[in-house]
């Protein structure tokens, strides 16, 4: 069963100190659990030995080194020392990506986690939530596109490792032999911003994949998307982990409009078009060098692409990056 769903099924603590919890995967001393107000509540066990050492409090994230608590699994009672990491019970919204980027990073951890190894941990996932506390400037629609992408991709585990890891790379996606650069819309025209430098691959071939978007109020979300994503990494709990790190990092303090946010999944896999770069219309690169960080905005809803493939089987090659993308149509 799914690490959420059976979340869902615990019933609430009965004290701050008791637990009825799941086993987390492969690991008989690190547990989820559900706090007295019904938040989750992950229990990583520590094996070393007792000594102060400062928590902390976010907006939505507490962390609490060395507490004793005893815990009820279907591997029966177990008394011992663990960091106890919990999510803000007010906001429920925020539970399911709190399990999930949780439960990537704690799969992380070695089989015997002593204090440090799960502060490493706990440092990463905080410093994820502390973004949470501002705005992003990220438009859900390109995460969600970003993510749509992956989707179509035979090889997931290759289209998250190519996949930035950081919102300020110039590509969303790179390879040694190309790079993608994802973009949306969800206007009736094919109206795209670029920087004139995403238009310019450092080496190999460059591709934009262009969708458009139509909002749906039964469609599919980011969750959606990701949770099928996971479910295609199983046992890559580094890829695991950027995905839902990425995924966090992008949807700042507006998370709960965002994760609300769903798009027509058959709308956009009839409206993504794939361009080379070199088929899509921009300036000139300035003369003068004193003129950088150059931003415009391309209408490509009359370009005509150069790419050989349907967009949907060109997208699939452009991500396994085989010969047979460079291959352009005789017509154009």
């Amino acid at each position: 069963m799914d690490l959420y769903d059976e979340f869902q099924n615990l019933a609430p603590a009965p004290s701050a100190t008791e637990f009825a919890a799941v086993p987390i995967r492969g690991r008989r001393n690190d547990y989820l659990a559900k706090c007295v107000d019904g938040a989750p509540v992950f229990l990583i066990g520590d094996s070393s030995a007792a000594e102060y050492t400062p928590g902390a409090t976010l907006k939505h994230l507490s962390v609490q080194f060395h507490a004793t608590c005893r815990v009820q699994s279907s591997a029966g009672a177990v008394d011992g020392q663990f960091a106890v990491i919990a999510c803000d019970t007010s906001v429920p919204e925020l539970y399911e990506l709190f399990v999930r980027c949780m439960g990537a990073a704690v799969e992380q951890l070695p089989d015997e986690a002593r204090t440090k190894d799960i502060e490493d941990c706990v440092r990463s996932l905080l410093s994820l939530f502390r973004a949470m506390n501002g705005p992003s400037g990220r438009e859900i629609s390109g995460l969600w596109a970003e993510l749509f992408v992956i989707t179509q991709a035979s090889d997931v585990e290759a289209a998250v490792t190519a996949w930035h890891a950081d919102k300020f790379e110039r590509f969303d996606f790179s390879w040694p032999d190309g790079v993608l650069e994802v973009k949306a819309t969800q206007g009736a025209f094919r109206i795209h911003e670029f920087a004139l430098e995403q238009l310019d691959a450092p080496k190999g071939q460059g591709f934009v994949a262009s969708l458009l978007l139509q909002p749906l109020t039964n469609g599919v979300g980011i969750m959606d998307l990701a949770i099928r994503i996971d479910a295609a990494l199983q046992g890559k709990n580094d890829l695991r982990q950027r995905l839902w790190a990425n995924i966090t990092a992008a949807l700042g303090s507006e998370f709960y409009e965002k994760l609300d946010r769903r798009f027509d999944l058959s709308f956009a896999e009839r409206h993504v078009e794939i361009f080379h770069m070199s088929d899509i219309p921009a300036p000139d690169r300035p003369s003068d060098p004193r003129v950088t960080g150059v931003r415009f905005r391309s209408d490509l809803t009359t370009v005509t692409s150069s790419a050989a493939e349907p967009a949907l089987r060109m997208l699939q090659q452009i991500l396994e990056m085989r010969g047979s993308v460079d291959q352009r149509s005789s017509h154009n």
